[in-house]
């Protein structure tokens, strides 16, 4: 006897069709309103923690570049800050951008204008947050460019002759001993030389990659600054579409109360319109009871 089980089993399968994933299937079923309001909110948190950390490395870097001078100039602390700041700010953007998409997409979805209209000024609101971090962070990066600058004028006006004169070794005259007086052989004095030419080339080049670096930084200044002036474009851009959606909404929401008015107003007129025919048919009536008993008593 063959044992067909397998056999049996794979036909089954193949008659069932493939089989759909349940994951995929939740995945694919629309969100109602109330997940839609938690995937909101749980969203704009994240974006919130996201901006208040930003904010707090913001005022640490502003610290350290308003407190630096030529004798004390953090470098490497201000360009670790000044990284991760740019990294925060892009990371914010994309997320808002993220965030937006997803209210409009799911836009149709919720149970009232008021629910729109309270995530539009969510979204708004933390826009233009975002907007004023940015404009702080640019405003922080134009002083360190400006104190570079300024600390490169003083080291170019205070050592504009250095490289040359390092370049020729210093020396003082040293007077010798004169045994046959001054007019003597061996009068006069010695030029000794204090430094030498190698040693004043040694000085020199530390002073060059100081330079260096110092013009490096002014460059890397310069582009963040032209990036986080486009980015606070794109924002501009955004919170003016925000604002524009914004007072849609409100012009519709005015719509609709001038409308639920109106239809009070109808409501009330057609009551005291009920309440004044009811009025005239009990009038009627009693005057017509009264006719009634008039004629029957004078018959």
């Amino acid at each position: 006897m063959t044992d067909r089980t397998s056999e049996f089993l794979k036909l089954c399968q193949s008659s069932q069709g493939p089989t759909a994933d349940p994951s995929k299937a939740r995945r694919q079923k629309p969100l109602t309103a109330m997940q839609q309001q938690v995937h909101f909110n749980a969203a704009a948190s994240d974006v919130s923690k996201e901006v208040n950390k930003v904010s707090q490395r913001l005022q640490q870097l502003t610290l350290l570049v308003r407190q630096t001078n030529m004798f004390n100039d953090p470098t490497s602390q201000i360009n670790e800050l000044t990284q991760l700041v740019k990294q925060d700010i892009t990371l914010i953007h994309t997320k808002l951008d993220d965030l937006e998409c997803f209210q409009r997409s799911q836009r149709a979805g919720y149970s009232s204008n008021q629910a729109a209209k309270h995530s539009d000024a969510i979204v708004t609101q933390m826009k233009s947050t975002l907007m004023t971090t940015t404009k702080g962070f640019k405003d922080i990066l134009q002083v360190r460019q400006e104190n570079l600058q300024h600390q490169h004028d003083r080291t170019s006006q205070y050592g504009r002759g250095t490289p040359s004169l390092l370049g020729a070794p210093l020396a003082f005259n040293a007077p010798l001993p004169r045994p046959q007086g001054v007019d003597g052989e061996g009068g006069g004095s010695e030029h000794v030389p204090l430094i030498s030419a190698a040693q004043s080339q040694q000085l020199a080049i530390p002073e060059l990659g100081y330079a260096d670096s110092r013009a490096e930084a002014v460059s890397n200044i310069q582009s963040h600054i032209v990036e986080l002036g486009e980015l606070f474009q794109r924002l501009s851009v955004m919170i003016s579409a925000q604002g524009e959606s914004v007072r849609i909404i409100d012009e519709n929401v005015d719509d609709a109360v001038t409308n639920v008015d109106q239809g009070t107003r109808q409501l009330e007129i057609f009551r005291d319109s009920l309440s004044n025919s009811a009025l005239m048919m009990k009038v009627g009536a009693v005057l017509l009871i009264f006719i009634v008993l008039f004629l029957f008593f004078l018959a």
